[in-house]
């Protein structure tokens, strides 16, 4: 191993999974060792993880010889300032070079409805499928890629955004899940629901979009991560919301989509978001003793 890596946190996760711990990076950000994620890797490490050779942002050429893969990156390179790119109308031009064809082979890979993925409003950039991040306003602020290796990337000048579906109905419970996939398996179900780029992210922006809304439903992936990241969201849109509850997938089950291909339905899932307790709001009171509020 590199002795150079450095273990990702959450404040810098891991550039191809997007998670907080256990994955390793190099300073300079050339290459990162991911323990969840193979598609894309150069090598298996050992026990340490997946090879990812990334950018190098500082010679801006392969330092490999013939042979090696092309080198990618999930960081969202920002354009220079000033330069706003029209990210809906990227979006929409996207959006009419999706064949069917193509739309088919990506809802099938996934196990979700090309319906769902319409309302996410899926694009092809001609390399990748396309899924645009929104503000807590609809608008278009980035573009996910999802190579047909399954490795993810951002558009060049993206900012990091919410996937908010077209035709929310606004009936009450919002699911809020990791991911556009797991947006879509929602959808399928027939809930309103809207997805956050990873467990770890947005959460102030997110408790802005779901205002007014008076039963939240977080579902969280079924690891330590993720778990924790909607743990943490809850407990913020709690002091928002009326109703905030988590569900997590059963043992065995890692997130909502797979969930789903695994057999869950509405009615099921319904009948365990009653049986789970809502999340408390922690309220501490600072009791004062007059002599001293006196003295203040």
């Amino acid at each position: 191993m590199d002795d150079r890596m450095r273990r990702v946190s959450a404040g810098r996760p891991c550039p191809i999974c997007g998670k907080p711990d256990w994955c390793l990076v190099v300073p300079d950000g050339s290459a990162a060792l991911c323990q969840r994620i193979k598609d894309g890797s150069v090598k298996k490490c050992g026990d340490a993880g997946y090879l990812h050779i990334l950018d190098d942002r500082h010679n801006r050429h392969d330092g490999h010889k013939g042979g090696a893969r092309p080198r990618h990156t999930l960081t969202v390179a920002h354009e220079q300032r000033g330069q706003m790119r029209d990210f809906e109308q990227t979006c929409v031009r996207y959006q009419s070079q999706l064949a069917d064809e193509k739309l088919h082979v990506l809802a099938r890979s996934l196990g979700v409805s090309r319906e769902s993925l319409r309302r996410l409003r899926v694009g092809w950039d001609g390399q990748a499928h396309t899924f645009p991040m929104c503000d807590v306003c609809g608008t278009v602020i980035g573009i996910r890629r999802r190579f047909p290796s399954g490795r993810k990337a951002s558009t060049k000048g993206s900012r990091t955004g919410l996937f908010i579906p077209t035709g929310l109905s606004g009936k009450d419970p919002l699911l809020i899940c990791e991911g556009p996939s797991d947006t879509a398996a929602a959808l399928d179900l027939g809930f309103d629901a809207i997805g956050r780029p990873n467990c770890s992210s947005l959460v102030k922006v997110t408790a802005q979009a779901v205002r007014g809304r008076d039963e939240i439903v977080v579902i969280a992936d079924n690891d330590v991560v993720g778990r924790t990241g909607a743990g943490r969201l809850a407990a913020a849109l709690a002091m928002h919301c009326r109703c905030v509850r988590v569900v997590t997938p059963p043992d065995g089950v890692k997130d909502l989509r797979q969930w789903v291909i695994g057999g869950l339905t509405r009615h099921t899932l319904r009948e365990i978001v009653s049986a789970t307790p809502a999340v408390r709001l922690a309220v501490r009171f600072l009791c004062v003793d007059p002599a001293e509020r006196r003295r203040r």
